[in-house]
């Protein structure tokens, strides 16, 4: 027992001081500088090329349009209601709603964060996510001039039993113009974490019967009825802790009140790749390296 608790403290320790954070919307200097101590509405515009998480991705591209509005109040607090539009031309919907209700502070070189996101996925889609229910994330960050150390731990609740928690920490350095108008922030994140959400997905979607024409159960009928079969598919690595990914990123960030422009470019390298047991024929996934991309602009009054 003692070694076990060893490992996790050593493990813990690694992580924070080593490596990079999941928060695709990251703290930085020149937004803070910018608004500090007032309240805000926020209407912001955002594009992602591919939904990907932790290096997780389906086979078919989920470019994403997502419309969002913020509200954050001076004393931490904040909400945010966003939809996803999924852009494909054969698949065009909106495929998720989300909300979310955090606080974040500010406290010289240290931050933090803490929010609750609920998520309403659309049956059809294949994000690799969409057998999430909700999230509850914390992070930290703290600048130490030459760099930035960030945490963040998230939790999620599935709409099966099994649900997943994830460690990740970004290590990186914040370029502030004079005018703290333009940042750029290259960072290099490492990511931890469980895998029950990413089998839960290949069942109801990769194997399901949206992309297979299989059903749930089994039977047989008369008059031409078509019998349903049942797709097995086990994850030999869903239960496992274990190191998912490893992001390469340069946020950048343009202020130009009350706009704020941002681009973000990501390399992905996702690590271990699953064994997946399909109908007891073994397969082992073919993870690849990827570059995606998101842009957005916002307006705040």
């Amino acid at each position: 027992m003692k070694l076990q608790i060893f490992k996790f403290s050593l493990l813990f320790l690694i992580v924070f001081f080593i490596n990079p954070m999941l928060a695709q919307d990251k703290s930085d200097i020149i937004k803070r500088s910018k608004y500090k101590d007032s309240s805000y509405f926020s209407l912001n515009l955002s594009f992602i090329s591919d939904a990907i998480y932790l290096g997780r991705k389906d086979s078919i591209t989920a470019p994403y349009l997502n419309p969002s509005i913020i509200y954050h109040n001076k004393s931490g607090f904040y909400a945010i209601g966003s939809f996803s539009y999924l852009t494909k031309s054969d698949q065009s919907r909106i495929d998720l709603f989300l909300g979310s209700i955090g606080y974040d502070f500010t406290s010289k070189n240290l931050s933090g964060d803490f929010s609750i996101t609920k998520y309403f996925f659309n049956t059809d889609s294949y994000n690799v996510i969409s057998e999430v229910d909700a999230d509850i994330t914390a992070s930290i960050k703290y600048d130490f001039d030459l760099l930035y150390l960030s945490a963040s731990s998230t939790y999620f609740i599935a709409k099966s039993s099994s649900s997943d928690i994830f460690l990740s920490t970004e290590i990186g350095h914040d370029f502030v113009s004079s005018t703290k108008d333009f940042q750029l922030s290259p960072s290099i994140g490492v990511y931890f974490g469980s895998q029950n959400f990413y089998e839960e997905y290949y069942i109801n979607n990769r194997f399901g019967s949206a992309r297979t024409g299989s059903g749930s159960g089994t039977g047989q009928g008369t008059g031409g009825t078509t019998p349903t079969t049942t797709t097995t598919v086990i994850m030999q690595e869903s239960e496992k802790f274990d190191l998912m990914a490893i992001e390469f990123s340069l946020p950048i960030w343009y202020i130009n009140k009350p706009f704020i422009i941002s681009f973000l470019p990501v390399i992905v390298v996702p690590q271990n790749p699953a064994t997946l047991t399909v109908d007891s024929v073994v397969h082992e996934e073919d993870l690849e390296t990827t570059f995606y991309w998101m842009a957005g602009i916002s307006y705040r009054f």
